[in-house]
């Protein structure tokens, strides 16, 4: 199996949330998703509330095709 990783960042008001965010967006364009690893995590203060920003790496499988 050969796998690539990508790069996102994410914000959500809890940090699950955030990593879930860019996960879940991954697979709305990415098929064979298959790990994730945090990078970073930042906090966000804006008007008192906290939210959190997080670099997240997520590897996808490369399925060989084979075009005609």
């Amino acid at each position: 199996m050969i796998e690539k990783s990508i790069d996102l960042t994410a914000t959500g008001p809890t940090i699950d949330q955030a990593i879930a965010e860019a996960v879940d967006r991954a697979s709305l364009t990415l098929q064979g998703v298959t790990s994730f690893e945090v990078e970073r995590i930042e906090g966000l203060v804006n008007d008192g509330e906290i939210s959190y920003k997080v670099l997240v790496r997520v590897s996808f499988e490369i399925k060989e095709r084979i075009h005609e």
